[in-house]
C-alpha cells in the first residue's frame, strides 16, 4: 500500500534563506564595501588593478562598470521632441538613493524581486545617487545610466553646520578632503589620479551635501583643487563633474535661498575653469530668483541649466506654493530641475505602496508612478494635465500631474547598430530566456535592465494626434511581470482601439536595405495580431513606413517576426528616427506580449570573446542549494587596463551551473565581470555536491555566443542546516499521534526535542539523537517546542504544535479500505467503504487580511490610556520594511508626519534589531519620541512570531504601566511615563479634533503591511491581569460577553450593511469593516481617505474555538475498471472484466487530507454477455459513470470502430482505432450528461455494446 497526507512544513529558526517577497533581501550582502576613511586610505596607493578597501578581486568588479557611456542624440543629429514648447535643454537630477530600506543594497544584485529598478532614464541627466559614499559607486547603477547616457555620481554627506577645515583636518570629511587636496609645486597630487580612478570605475560625479561651515583657504583650496579635476576630464577624455548643495558659499558661509551672486560664483565657476557642473538650489527659489541667476550664469560663459532647481520630495511630494514658486514659473525659466528626498529610499520607490507592500504591488505601483511623474497624468507626453502644484506622491494624486515632460523632452542613446531591447526591467519573479523559465527563483540585477521606451508612452490615433476625445480609445501599453521573454519582463499591449500609433523608441541608425527590424510576440488569446511594425526616417518623422506583423500559428507562443528595410521601401542609405507598433482593430480582450525588438545588420560579424574563469567563492551551502560568487574576465584579467564589453564584443554574459552527469541550467545574467549567486540548485545528497560554475558572452546583437568557460568541479560544502521542522497535521486533536521531524533531508539528528507547556514550563515529551519523532498530547492547548541541533545550538519557539477540540474539525485519516467481498464475479455489485476519521466539525471564522487592506474599527470603542486588545493572528511569510509588519494602530491620515505614521499606538512585528531576534513584537505609544526604534524594554523579547502558526497576542496599558502577553505568558512589563493620547497633546502636527481609529494591518512608511488571517479581535476599556488574558484566549460566546469588552470581533457575523457585527458591550452599532488607504503619498496623507475594500471570513480561523465554518469531508474513490454506480463514504461498483484491481481513497476537507491506495483488493472472475455484460477476457469499458471519456481496454488486436449513440438509436460520433491485445484506446464523449451506448464493430460485426452514464 502507499500513502500521502498533507504537511504543514514550519520553521523553527530563520536561518534558512528564503526567497521571501520584500524590499531588503534576506540573504546577507556577500560583497565588500567600503566608506569613505576606507576609500581615502585606499586610494592613496591605489592603481588600476588594485582593490579599495577589504574588496577581494571579485568584489571590486561589482564597482567596475563595463559598459562604456553612450552620446545621446542631439540637436546636431536631428534630434526631435514630443511638443516644440518645451524647452529640449533644460536638465534632471534625481539627487535620491537607489538603495533598500537599510541603506546597504545600492545597486548590487540579489535574489529578491522587490528593489528600486528606476527606468524612465531618458528624463534624467544625473542620478546623484545619494547614499553611495565617496568615491565608490555599483556598477549595477553606473552601467545602466552608461546606456542611458547618464551622469552617477557619489556623495560626501557632511551634517549640518558641521565646520570643516581642510587645512588642518586630522578626521573624518575633513581629513579626506585634506588628502585629496594635497598640492605640491602649484600643483594638486591627486587629481590626475582622482579622474583616472573615477574612469576606471565608470563614476562621473563627486556629490557634497554641503551646508557646513568652513573658511576662505579651506574653500579656495577646494574650488581649485574641482577645476583641476575638471581639467584632467578634458585631458583624459573622462567628464568629471561636482554636485554642490547650495548651502556652503565660496567663503565658507552657511548661505541659502540667495541665487548666484557673488557669495557663490566662485564655487561655480567661470565658462573656462568650472568648478561645479549642478549648483542644487535650495527649496525656497523663486523665478525672478532663477532669471537673475541665469542671466549671472550666461554672464559668466556659463550654461544657466547647470543650475538645478531644487524640490523636496520627502517633505512635499510634487508640491509647489505656487505664484513666483510654481511648475509653471519653472518652466518659464532657463534653469533645470532636481530632486531630493530622501536619506535610504527614493521617495519614489519608498512611497510606491499604493496597492500595498507586498513586492509585485510595489513593483507595480512605482512602475505607474514614474510615469505618471514624468509622462504625465495621462501617461502620454502629448496629452499631459494643465499644470498644478497641488499633487502628492500617491498615484490617485499623480493623475492630476502635469508631468516632468511639460518641462524635459526625452533623450535617447539609440544611435547604432545592432540596437536590441528585450524590455527586461532588471528584475523578475523569475528567470527568463527564450520565453522559457530557466531559473524559478526571484531575483534584482539593475545592470541587466534594457533600453526603455523613450517616451512611455507616446500614443497616437490613426491621424496621430491624441486628445481628450481620442485618448479614451488608445491602446494601452505596460511593462509587465506576468511573462518575459528575457529576464524578468516583457511589454504588453491591450485593450480596444480603432487605431493606435505606439511610439516605442526615438532612434538615429543609418540603416542599408538588408538590415533588419524583428519584433518578438506572443498572443494571450486567439492569432490575430492586428499591429504593424512601423519606421519614421530622420526628418519625416510624422511619415510612417509601416510592414504588417503576421498572425501568430497559435496563441500562448512566442514568434518572431523579420522584415528588412526595404519591405519598408528602403532602397537606399537612410537614418531611421522613430521605431513603434500599429495596432488596429482590436477588442477589449487583445493582449500583444512583445519580448523583444531589435534592429541588426545580417552582415555585421562579432568576434566575442570566450571568457576565462578567475576566481570562484563558493559561500555557503544547505541540503539543496549553495550561493556563490566568482570573477571572469575578457582580457589579460590583471585589471591594469579598463576594458569595456563592447571592446570584446560582449552584450552581457550568462551564468550557468551545471551539477556532475546533470544538465547545465542558466541562473541569471549580467553586463559586470563578476557574477553573485544565492539559492543555486544541488543535489540533495550528501554523497553527490560536486558541480562546476560557468559562463559565456553574448554578442551584442543577442544571436550568437561563446562558448561556456567552466571552473574545476567543486564539492558544495553542507554548512547551513536549515534547522526547521514540519508538522505532519495542520490541526492536531487529543490523544492524536502526530509527526514532528526535520525538514532539511541531509541534516544530522537534533540532539534533542522537547515539547513545553508554556504555562507552567513542564516537558510533556522528549526525544534525543532524532531527526524525527512521534507524539501525543491530551490536553488542547498551545505548546512550545524546543529544538536543539547537532551543534548544541537551542531553536525556541513558541505555540509551534497547538491542539484544539475535536469540535472544531480535522485532518482526515484513512485506517483501511474494505471491499464487501474480496472475490466476486463479472457484473456482480461490490461495496467499498472505510475505517478512520473524517473529522468533521464547525470551527471559528477568521478573516483575510492581504496588505494594502486592514480590519478598521471605530474610535470611540477606547480612550484613555487604560485599555487592553488582543487577537489571534496567522501571519504569512514576513515581507518587513525598514521597521517591520504593523499589526495594531490607533492613528488617523489627518494627522501630519510623523503622527500619521504612528499614532496613539503602534504595534509593530520588528526585523531583528540590535540584540533582539527577527519577528519580536514590540508595543509603543504616543509620548516614545524615537520613533525609528522600539522601546527596547516593551518587546517580546525571546519569544518571535512564527508564520503559519497561529499566535495570540495582548497588548495592555493602565497609564504608565504596559505590558505585553505572548501566548498568554507574559513577555514585557514596564513603566512609560509619557506616554500620552492625542486628546492630551500640544503636538500642533496632531489634529486633536479628529478620531483615531483602530487598526488591524495595513502598511505606511517604513513599516509593511500584515499578510495573513486573525481572528477573535478584542477591545477591552480595562488593564487584563495574567488569568484575564488566559480566559481572552478561549474567546465568548455571543450575549455572554464581559462588561469591559468593548469591542468584540468574530468574524462568524455580518451585518445587513456588509460589515462585521460588534460582539462586545459597546453595542452594535460598532461594527468592523475592511478598508485601505487611498491616495496617500508617502509621508503626507492629508488628502488621503479610507476606500472600503471586499473582505473574506470563509476562511478557517483559530482552530481552539468552535464557530460557524463547516468542515466537512468529501470522500472521492477512483476505481480503475470499474462501473460506479453509488458514491459518497461507501462505493457500489461493478466489473465487467476479469482481472486484481485496486482502490483509492481521498479524503479531504479544509483543514486537509489523506490518501490510501490498497492494490489487488478484489479480484473478479467469469463472464456475462449483452449489453452492459462484456467479456472479461476480450474488453473492458472504464470508468462507468464518467466525466469526460472513456477507456476501451482490447484484449484482442485488430481493427476497430467505436460508435457512440444515444439511447433512441441516433448515431453521435464514430471512431476508429486500431488496437494490440492489451491497448487502452480513449474516447472522449462530447454530448451533454445523460446515457449513452457505446457500440464497438470489428470487421463490420457488432463486438460489443456498452450503456455508460456521463455526469
Amino acid at each position: 500500500m502507499k500513502r500521502k497526507s498533507t504537511l504543514m512544513a514550519l520553521a523553527l529558526s530563520a536561518i534558512a534563506v528564503t526567497a521571501q517577497a520584500q524590499r531588503t533581501p534576506s540573504h546577507p550582502l556577500d560583497i565588500a564595501t567600503a566608506d569613505e576613511t576606507q576609500w581615502i586610505n585606499s586610494f592613496m596607493s591605489w592603481e588600476p588593478g588594485k582593490t579599495i578597501g577589504n574588496a577581494s578581486r571579485i568584489d571590486d568588479e561589482f564597482f567596475i562598470s563595463r559598459v562604456k557611456p553612450r552620446k545621446r542624440i542631439g540637436a546636431e543629429q536631428g534630434d526631435y521632441t514630443v511638443d516644440a514648447t518645451v524647452d529640449s535643454k533644460r536638465k534632471m537630477c534625481l539627487w535620491v538613493p537607489l538603495d533598500d530600506p537599510t541603506s546597504t543594497w545600492k545597486a548590487f544584485p540579489r535574489y529578491c524581486f522587490e528593489g528600486d529598478n528606476f527606468s524612465l532614464w531618458s528624463y534624467l541627466d544625473i542620478h546623484g545617487n545619494w547614499t553611495a559614499p565617496w568615491v565608490r559607486c555599483s556598477a549595477g547603477l553606473s552601467d545602466v545610466a552608461a546606456k542611458n547616457g547618464v551622469k552617477v555620481g557619489t556623495l560626501m554627506s557632511i551634517p549640518w553646520d558641521v565646520h570643516i577645515n581642510i587645512n588642518w583636518g586630522t578626521s573624518g570629511h575633513a581629513a579626506t578632503l585634506k588628502m585629496l587636496t594635497e598640492s605640491s609645486y602649484g600643483k594638486y597630487k591627486y587629481a590626475e589620479k582622482l579622474v583616472q580612478y573615477m574612469k576606471y570605475y565608470g563614476i562621473n560625479g563627486i556629490g557634497v551635501n554641503s551646508e557646513f561651515k568652513s573658511d576662505r583657504s579651506s574653500m579656495t583650496r577646494l574650488i581649485n583643487f574641482f577645476a583641476a579635476c575638471h581639467e584632467e576630464g578634458k585631458k583624459q577624455d573622462w567628464e568629471f563633474q561636482v554636485y554642490w548643495y547650495d548651502g556652503t558659499s565660496s567663503s565658507g558661509r552657511i548661505h541659502f535661498d540667495g541665487g548666484l551672486d557673488s557669495h557663490n560664483e566662485e564655487m561655480f565657476g567661470a565658462g573656462d575653469r568650472p568648478v561645479v557642473d549642478m549648483l542644487f538650489f535650495n527649496y525656497n527659489w523663486g523665478k525672478d530668483q532663477l532669471n537673475n541667476s541665469a542671466r549671472k550664469a550666461k554672464s559668466m560663459n556659463r550654461s544657466s541649466y547647470d543650475i538645478y532647481a531644487g524640490c523636496d520630495i520627502q517633505k512635499n511630494g510634487m508640491r509647489l506654493s505656487g505664484g513666483d514658486r510654481s511648475w509653471r514659473a519653472l518652466s518659464e525659466t532657463k534653469a533645470s530641475v532636481g530632486f531630493w528626498g530622501a536619506h535610504s529610499q527614493s521617495l519614489l520607490h519608498q512611497s510606491a505602496t499604493d496597492d500595498g507592500t507586498s513586492d509585485i504591488a510595489i513593483q507595480k505601483a512605482y512602475l505607474l508612478k514614474q510615469e505618471l511623474c514624468f509622462s504625465g497624468g495621462h501617461r502620454n507626453p502629448a496629452y499631459r494635465p494643465e499644470f498644478t502644484d497641488n499633487c502628492n506622491l500617491s498615484n490617485a494624486s499623480l493623475q492630476r500631474f502635469h508631468g516632468l515632460s511639460s518641462l524635459l523632452t526625452a533623450k535617447s542613446t539609440i544611435t547604432s547598430v545592432p540596437f536590441v531591447s528585450r524590455f527586461n526591467l532588471g528584475n523578475g519573479l523569475k528567470f527568463y530566456n527564450q520565453g522559457e523559465v530557466t531559473f524559478d527563483h526571484k531575483w534584482h540585477n539593475i545592470n541587466t535592465q534594457d533600453i526603455m521606451p523613450t517616451w512611455r508612452w507616446w500614443i497616437t490615433n490613426a491621424e496621430d494626434k491624441v486628445d481628450a476625445a481620442s485618448y479614451p480609445s488608445l491602446i494601452k501599453a505596460d511593462l509587465i511581470f506576468d511573462e518575459a521573454y528575457f529576464g524578468g519582463s516583457c511589454l504588453s499591449l491591450h485593450g480596444q482601439t480603432a487605431a493606435s500609433h505606439v511610439k516605442l523608441f526615438k532612434t538615429m541608425l543609418d540603416v542599408t536595405a538588408d538590415n533588419t527590424l524583428s519584433i518578438t510576440y506572443k498572443l494571450t488569446e486567439g492569432n490575430k495580431t492586428h499591429a504593424k511594425l512601423f519606421i519614421a526616417l530622420k526628418g519625416e518623422t510624422n511619415k510612417y513606413k509601416e510592414v504588417a506583423i503576421p498572425d501568430a500559428p497559435k496563441a500562448g507562443q512566442w514568434n518572431t517576426f523579420t522584415a528588412k528595410m526595404s519591405d519598408f521601401g528602403i532602397t537606399a542609405n537612410a537614418t531611421v528616427a522613430m521605431i513603434g507598433i500599429k495596432v488596429e482593430g482590436t477588442t477589449h480582450n487583445y493582449n500583444m506580449l512583445v519580448g523583444e525588438m531589435a534592429v541588426r545588420n545580417p552582415q555585421q560579424a562579432f568576434n566575442t570573446k570566450k571568457p576565462t574563469v578567475g576566481e570562484l567563492q563558493v559561500l555557503r551551502g544547505r541540503y539543496n542549494a549553495f550561493d556563490f560568487k566568482m570573477r571572469y574576465y575578457s582580457d589579460d584579467g590583471t585589471g591594469a587596463k579598463k576594458t569595456y564589453n563592447d571592446e570584446v564584443d560582449t552584450w552581457y554574459y550568462e551564468i550557468y551551473i551545471q551539477p556532475k552527469g546533470g544538465k547545465e541550467q542558466l541562473l541569471t545574467a549580467t553586463t559586470s565581470w563578476a557574477a553573485y549567486v544565492v539559492d543555486a540548485p544541488v543535489p540533495s545528497d550528501k554523497a553527490n555536491r560536486q558541480v562546476r560554475m560557468g559562463v559565456r558572452a553574448i554578442s551584442p546583437d543577442g544571436l550568437n555566443h561563446s562558448d561556456i568557460a567552466w571552473s574545476a568541479w567543486t564539492d558544495i560544502p553542507y554548512d547551513q542546516p536549515l534547522h526547521t521542522a514540519k508538522l505532519s497535521k495542520a490541526v492536531i486533536k487529543p490523544g492524536e499521534e502526530f509527526t514532528l521531524s526535520l525538514e532539511d533531508l541531509i541534516e544530522e539528528p537534533a540532539q534533542k526535542w522537547e515539547v513545553i507547556r508554556p504555562s507552567d514550563k513542564r516537558v510533556l515529551f522528549s526525544a534525543e539523537n532524532a531527526t524525527s519523532c512521534n507524539l501525543k498530547l491530551d490536553e488542547v492547548g498551545v505548546y512550545d517546542v524546543r529544538l536543539v541541533d547537532n551543534t548544541g545550538q537551542e531553536h525556541l519557539n513558541r505555540g509551534f504544535i497547538q491542539v484544539s477540540p475535536e469540535s472544531t474539525g480535522a485532518v482526515p485519516h484513512i485506517e483501511n479500505i474494505t471491499p464487501s467481498k474480496q472475490q466476486t464475479k463479472a457484473g456482480e455489485e461490490v461495496k467499498y467503504s472505510f475505517t478512520g476519521k473524517k473529522g468533521d466539525g464547525k470551527v471559528s471564522r477568521g478573516l483575510i487580511i492581504s496588505d494594502p487592506s486592514m480590519f478598521r474599527m471605530p474610535a470611540d470603542l477606547q480612550q484613555g490610556t487604560t485599555y487592553s486588545y488582543a487577537l489571534w493572528f496567522k501571519a504569512e511569510p514576513f515581507r518587513h520594511d525598514k521597521q517591520g509588519t504593523n499589526l495594531i494602530n490607533k492613528n488617523t491620515i489627518k494627522d501630519n508626519w510623523p503622527h500619521n505614521n504612528w499614532g496613539d499606538l503602534w504595534v509593530t512585528i520588528r526585523p531583528q534589531w540590535k540584540n533582539h531576534a527577527a519577528n519580536e513584537v514590540s508595543f509603543n505609544t504616543m509620548g516614545w519620541k524615537d520613533h525609528d526604534d522600539p522601546k527596547a524594554d516593551m518587546m517580546s523579547t525571546g519569544y518571535q512570531v512564527v508564520p503559519g502558526v497561529w499566535t495570540h497576542i495582548v497588548v495592555t496599558q493602565d497609564g504608565g504601566r504596559q505590558c505585553i502577553y505572548f501566548n498568554g505568558k507574559q513577555v514585557a512589563n514596564a513603566f512609560f511615563g509619557a506616554s500620552t493620547r492625542r486628546e492630551d497633546s500640544g503636538d500642533g502636527r496632531i489634529r486633536r479634533n479628529e478620531l483615531a481609529d483602530i487598526f488591524i494591518g495595513g502598511g505606511n512608511v517604513y513599516k509593511a503591511g500584515f499578510n495573513g488571517v486573525i481572528d477573535e479581535v478584542q477591545v477591552w476599556d480595562k488593564f487584563l491581569s495574567a488569568e484575564e488574558v488566559k480566559q481572552c484566549m478561549n474567546g465568548y460566546s455571543k450575549g455572554n460577553v464581559p462588561a469591559n469588552l468593548r469591542g468584540y470581533y468574530t468574524f462568524e457575523e455580518k451585518t445587513a450593511d456588509g460589515k462585521y457585527a460588534n460582539w462586545g458591550s459597546a453595542g452594535e452599532q460598532f461594527k468592523g469593516d475592511v478598508v485601505a488607504i487611498a491616495q496617500g503619498g508617502g509621508e503626507k496623507t492629508d488628502n488621503a481617505f479610507y476606500d472600503p475594500r471586499e473582505d473574506n471570513n470563509n476562511v478557517l480561523g483559530y482552530p481552539g474555538i468552535s464557530g460557524t465554518l463547516e468542515v466537512k469531508t468529501q470522500a472521492t474513490w477512483t476505481l480503475d475498471g470499474a462501473n460506479v454506480i453509488g458514491r459518497g463514504d461507501v462505493a457500489t461498483v461493478t466489473y465487467a472484466a476479469a482481472g486484481k484491481y485496486a482502490a483509492t481513497l481521498k479524503l479531504a476537507n479544509l483543514w486537509g487530507e489523506d490518501t490510501k491506495t490498497v492494490t489487488d483488493i478484489v479480484e473478479v472472475t467469469g463472464t456475462t454477455n449483452g449489453v452492459n455484460a462484456v467479456e472479461a477476457a476480450d474488453f473492458a469499458l472504464y470508468p462507468n459513470p464518467f466525466v469526460e471519456s472513456v477507456n476501451l481496454r482490447f484484449a484482442e488486436g485488430g481493427e476497430y470502430t467505436i460508435q457512440v449513440t444515444g439511447v433512441n438509436g441516433a448515431v453521435m460520433q464514430n471512431t476508429k482505432a486500431t488496437a494490440n491485445a492489451g491497448d487502452v484506446v480513449n474516447v472522449a464523449i462530447t454530448g451533454a450528461k445523460g446515457l449513452y451506448i457505446v457500440r464497438v464493430m470489428k470487421n463490420g460485426k457488432l463486438y460489443k455494446a456498452v450503456k455508460v452514464v456521463k455526469e
